[in-house]
């Protein structure tokens, strides 16, 4: 039966930087997990996930892990392309919306205060 170790005992060991780096190895090769470690040394899974950070050779933070079917990427990558459509569009909405409001300046400007009542009265 394996001894379990107490607080105090858990909070007295060290480990070696050629340790924690050997298990950072396991974990990037796909040997063994966080959780796998943490229980196997019965080391709090924090620090298991600060070793990785430390020690790891492969970039986690930036990367996103998507796991589904063909289908799923392709109805993906479809709303992703009507989403930059729409942005787009957008976009040249509010062109043509600040090229009107710069038209009606300009017609007010020129027709002067009988401009802004007839197109008051017309509303």
């Amino acid at each position: 039966m394996k001894h379990k170790m107490t607080k105090q005992e858990r909070m007295h060991r060290r480990f070696t930087e050629a340790f924690r780096k050997e298990q950072v190895e396991l974990i990037e090769k796909g040997e063994a997990t966080q959780a796998d470690i943490a229980r196997r040394y019965d080391v709090n899974y924090q620090n298991v996930h600060r070793w990785v950070k430390k020690y790891g050779k492969l970039d986690r933070e930036n990367k996103t892990t998507y796991v589904g079917s063909s289908k799923d990427f392709d109805r993906l990558r479809l709303i992703e392309k009507e989403y930059k459509s729409l942005q787009r569009l957008f976009g040249e909405q509010q062109i043509e919306l600040i090229r009107a409001r710069k038209l009606l300046d300009i017609a007010k400007e020129q027709l002067g205060s009988d401009f802004e009542k007839k197109t008051e009265s017309n509303s």
